[in-house]
């Protein structure tokens, strides 16, 4: 059993090491090892289905992400990687309802402490979404990459990687400088962070677009980010 399981880890970390090289095709074929040795474990399968993103592959991505969830129903790496496979694939509303999914996931209980540094999937979930993003807008899909890239900033934002978050909804607007949505995810950040004049300067900016373009949902929260940070 030792000599099974040290096999499968020196598949995973050696897959890592290539994948960190960008060798992703070699990355695949010691993902695939460490699956064979392991075959009750999501997590060959999820780092199959990062590596199946990674080289534009978003059907086979799916189908490494959906027997990850067989084996591991809640795996949140899983759920994350299935969404971005499908809005890879420009499959939006499917996308929409696995993201929906994950909220409620990480609504429940307490999340496990995350895994040694060994076991790790080779892509975070926030470098998921954005390989997905990126495969999105090659294959002409520019909603789905919005898409992407908006569930990339946040999941920055939930681990405080402010930067980071900033940089995924501005690679938004550069495909579409009117997105209420990217506007709004801005706001959120700057708040979040502190930055309370930067985000006043973003809630003026939408006022002046609304103005021109009227739209109630985006008015509404518009109304309630100042109740919530501005009744001071």
């Amino acid at each position: 059993m030792d000599d099974v399981f040290a096999r499968y880890q020196a598949a995973l970390r050696t897959g890592h090491q290539l994948a960190a090289e960008g060798r992703f095709k070699d990355a695949l074929t010691h993902y695939e090892e460490a699956a064979q040795v392991a075959e009750k474990r999501a997590l060959p399968q999820v780092c199959i289905g990062g590596m199946h993103l990674r080289l534009g592959r978003p059907k086979e991505a799916l189908e490494a992400y959906d027997r990850a969830l067989e084996l591991e129903p809640d795996d949140l790496d899983a759920m994350t990687g299935r969404a971005a496979a499908l809005l890879a694939a420009g499959r939006r509303a499917e996308a929409a309802d696995a993201q929906q999914q994950i909220v409620a996931r990480q609504a429940g209980p307490p999340q496990p402490p995350p895994a040694s540094a060994d076991m790790r999937t080779a892509l975070s979930r926030a470098e998921t979404l954005a390989v997905a993003g990126d495969q999105a807008l090659d294959a002409g899909q520019t909603d789905a990459a919005i898409d992407a890239w908006l569930a990339e900033s946040e999941e920055q934002l939930e681990g405080q990687r402010y930067d980071a978050a900033i940089d995924a909804a501005l690679r938004v607007l550069t495909l579409d400088t009117g997105s209420m949505r990217a506007h709004l995810q801005l706001t959120r950040i700057y708040f979040r962070r502190g930055w309370r004049p930067e985000a006043l300067e973003r809630i003026a900016l939408m006022r002046k677009l609304l103005d021109l373009a009227p739209d109630p949902e985006t008015t509404a929260a518009l109304d309630e980010f100042e109740r919530r940070h501005l009744a001071s």
